[in-house]
């Protein structure tokens, strides 16, 4: 059966489908109505279905309702341009979920709830107006996106930033958001792991916290708190057991991304500056290596080079980084390859191979990312295969100006 991510912020075409299913979205959203609970309500429920209907209640005030509207470009051929008014691809309206993050009215969302939008509106609970909003900052990289909305103080209350690093699998993990336009539902569940990404999002984003509380398409953007009320993550993606049309529905399996992840760019996000890949990398600890997985080698080189079938082969070191200076070697001896697709690369044959990292195999890119994050500067134990022979280096990750 095919497993696959979706991320979940709730996208529909305005346009007549003929003679096909449309998955329909309430882009208009449906309120919820039910009113907030009386203290003798809450004295007949149990102390964690309290916690739950407390936090629900507070947190909520902090969630933002979020409707955007695209208008596609329309790509014509030659001598059709006249026909343009005629040929335009229709508006697209989606909608998902935010939080507010302070009185200013910076909201944090996912990039690809607001990706492309021409126009945001945002709208809050138990207010039937909608406030329009811009695009601040954006790290595409990263599924992050702040925007600011012009609406009145006593409707922006900022929900408090939770440390994602001291979440602990088996907590509390409440998801508030508006999946099928369905405004401000709550759902309950636990932290299910806390695991290295496993292709949800961006390889940029090294962690995510995985947690079975129902999230839906639409409830992109929205928070997952622990049960003191705190953000610990932003919810981002579901992984669905079918890819077939009409399907990408909860299976118990959802993603969000560690609000502390999220909090190292929000200056930069709410400066306005749209945060590039190569910025990323470069406000990241690294070791200066350039390293290729073995896995992108043909089973005839790695058994004609007596090379192991995992690990991530060094291609290059670079001058002065924390990898030169442990030791770790480069390949002298190289093989020109060639993709399928006609791209010749230049393979490493005898560069060291990184099998473990702090006691971790490392079969990607993204498992060394990891480790090496999570090492917060203190050194890394590397186990490296070097021409047969496996040894044990100690480097100690650094970031590095870019030249």
């Amino acid at each position: 059966m095919k497993n696959t991510v979706f991320k979940t912020s709730s996208l529909l075409a305005v346009a007549v489908l003929s003679g096909s299913a449309l998955w329909f979205a309430l882009s208009r959203g449906q309120p919820s109505t039910a009113p907030s609970p009386a203290p003798s309500t809450l004295q007949g429920l149990l102390p964690d279905e309290r916690n739950t209907v407390e936090i629900a209640q507070s947190a909520s005030e902090g969630v933002v309702y979020i409707s955007v509207r695209s208008n596609p470009a329309a790509s014509l051929p030659d001598g059709l341009q006249p026909f343009a008014p005629f040929l335009q691809p229709q508006p697209q309206q989606g909608t998902g979920s935010g939080f507010v993050l302070d009185k200013q009215g910076h909201i944090l969302t996912n990039y690809h709830v607001v990706q492309g939008a021409n126009q945001i509106t945002v709208r809050f609970k138990d207010s039937p107006k909608t406030y329009p909003a811009k695009v601040l900052g954006t790290a595409q990289a990263l599924d992050l996106a702040v925007i600011q909305v012009q609406a009145p103080a006593n409707l922006l209350k900022p929900l408090t930033l939770g440390n994602s690093d001291r979440v602990l699998v088996g907590e509390k993990a409440i998801a508030i958001g508006n999946p099928f336009g369905l405004e401000y539902s709550v759902s309950t569940g636990i932290v299910s792991a806390v695991r290295r990404n496993p292709g949800a999002v961006d390889a940029l984003v090294p962690t995510l916290i995985q947690t079975d509380a129902a999230i839906n398409p639409g409830n992109s953007g929205g928070p997952l708190l622990n049960s003191s009320g705190e953000v610990i993550g932003i919810n981002t993606a579901i992984l669905s057991p079918s890819g077939q049309f009409g399907n990408p529905q909860n299976a118990g399996v959802g993603f969000a991304i560690p609000i502390n992840l999220a909090k190292q760019y929000l200056g930069q996000l709410e400066g306005g500056k749209n945060i590039t890949d190569k910025e990323i990398l470069a406000s990241r600890p690294r070791l200066g290596v350039s390293v290729v997985p073995l896995a992108a080698y043909s089973p005839q080189i790695l058994q004609a080079n007596n090379l192991p079938q995992e690990g991530l082969m060094i291609q290059s070191v670079e001058k002065g980084s924390p990898a030169e200076k442990a030791g770790l070697r480069a390949p002298t001896r190289f093989l020109q390859v060639q993709s399928p697709d006609g791209a010749v690369q230049q393979l490493g044959l005898n560069g060291d191979i990184i099998l473990e990292a702090n006691g971790n195999p490392v079969q990607d890119v993204n498992d060394l990312r990891g480790v090496l994050e999570a090492a917060n500067n203190r050194p890394v134990t590397l186990k490296v295969w070097r021409e047969g022979q496996t040894l044990n280096v100690s480097v100690t990750p650094q970031i590095i100006a870019s030249n």
